[in-house]
């Protein structure tokens, strides 16, 4: 049975910094608002300038603090930027940001754009911004872990056959592993993993068939969780008193909905070798290291 935390508040955070990705919409928007709220200077790179702003309104308008940057996680150019210009001490590094498609896409560089911007983006940022973390990093993954498989000979599925839920799943599998092996180089700082369960956010309804879309929409508004309640898992990831590697995720049927728990990753996403072969698989594709 997993350990109750439904009654995490956030504590004061005046005086912290906190980098928050995907804080334009969903659960990473409602993570920055509340870490703002809080007293948290936020950092937010983004990828979409207007959604950027309509972000800094908000938390502007609360008497919060916010900075804006460009970065897009699948761009491992613009990430490098971005790391290049974050000069100050991170108490917080929230990776959340991520995407879903529903077609075989690729970035610029050639790799597929779920394990580009879900698993090789912030691998790469986290990597750039180390020597400037000093509280607590939080990974944000996915149940789909479970179901999921790296193929570290053909991750970009050059060979074998492409699906969303062997892509999303390869992705969110990877950034399990990849926190264990992160956690094993970061002296004095803990990683941590957030499951959101199922959301209504942007991502269920990534969809470009407006048929898929609808139905996913339906979906997410009856099955699913709020934003607000999607977002639990990350702010007490972030904030709560846990044992590193902590997974905290909805304590509802399947992982979906709830209020957050621990729970235990799969046992692939504890392997050590798996998570040693992840690390390599991230060196070997961003050229980052610790």
């Amino acid at each position: 049975m997993p350990e109750e935390l439904s009654s995490f508040a956030l504590p004061d955070q005046a005086g912290r910094t906190w980098l928050v990705t995907g804080a334009t919409s969903g659960i990473g928007r409602v993570t920055a608002v509340a870490a703002a709220k809080a007293g948290a200077r936020v950092l937010a790179p983004v990828r979409n300038e207007a959604k950027g702003e309509d972000l800094a309104r908000a938390i502007h308008g609360m008497g919060g603090e916010v900075i804006l940057g460009h970065a897009d996680l699948s761009d491992q150019a613009t990430v490098q930027a971005y790391a290049d210009g974050v000069d100050e001490p991170i108490d917080v590094l929230m990776n959340n940001g991520g995407t879903v498609t529903q077609r075989l896409q690729r970035n610029d560089a050639g790799h597929e754009l779920m394990l580009a911007t879900n698993f090789l983006g912030p691998f790469a940022l986290t990597n750039l911004l180390a020597s400037q973390l000093r509280g607590r990093v939080v990974v944000v993954g996915s149940g789909v872990h479970r179901a999921g498989r790296v193929d570290a000979l053909d991750p970009d599925f050059r060979h074998r056959r492409w699906s969303i839920m062997a892509a999303y799943g390869q992705s969110k599998l990877a950034d399990m592993l990849w926190a264990r092996a992160l956690q094993t180089r970061l002296d004095g700082i803990d990683v941590q993993l957030a499951d959101p369960g199922w959301s209504a956010t942007g991502l269920p309804r990534a969809a470009e068939n407006k048929v898929v879309r609808t139905v996913a929409d339906a979906a997410s508004r009856t099955f699913g969780q709020s934003a607000e309640d999607g977002a639990k898992p990350l702010i007490a990831a972030a904030a709560a008193d846990l044992p590193p590697l902590s997974m905290l995720g909805p304590d509802g049927p399947g992982g979906l909905t709830g209020n957050p728990a621990i729970h235990l990753p799969s046992p692939l996403a504890r392997d050590d070798d798996a998570a040693e072969a992840v690390w390599q698989l991230g060196v070997r594709l961003t050229g980052t290291d610790l």
